[in-house]
């Protein structure tokens, strides 16, 4: 019996070690998210006032800052709530916003959804962010 349980204990040892080590790798951006040809990517904003978000695809934002510097950000993931209406933000913004560190957030009803921000592009205007809207929503 005292052997029997010595196996049980290494074997719910090992699983659970083998749970820990395989873990998936993240999920590669739709092509269509890479626009570094069409668009000027940047690693990090300094953003005042971040408002006016628009839902671009199932996967990115478009948002003004600053008084009305146009940005979009590409999530991590597609959303899992549409945007209308909706509280959304970034988690603990202070002045800066970074691809790669920094989540967005929504408050729904089933509570806060969180995604990572992989890629900010800066849109040169109202012009641009509303053609970029038009090509991704296709």
């Amino acid at each position: 019996m005292k052997m029997m349980m010595k196996l049980f204990a290494i074997v719910a040892l090992l699983a659970m070690t083998a749970s820990c080590v395989t873990t998936t790798a993240p999920a590669a951006l739709p092509e269509k998210y890479n626009l570094g040809n069409d668009l000027k990517e940047v690693r990090k904003i300094s953003a005042f006032n971040v408002s006016n978000w628009e839902q671009v695809g199932d996967q990115a934002l478009i948002f003004t800052a600053n008084g009305g510097d146009f940005f979009m950000a590409v999530l991590d993931r597609p959303l899992e709530t549409n945007i209308a209406s909706q509280v959304i933000g970034i988690v603990g913004q202070d002045t800066d916003i970074s691809a790669g560190i920094d989540k967005f957030f929504i408050r729904a009803a089933k509570g806060r959804q969180y995604y990572l921000i992989e890629k900010i592009y800066e849109l040169s205007g109202r012009e641009q962010a509303k053609e970029i809207k038009d090509k991704l929503n296709k």
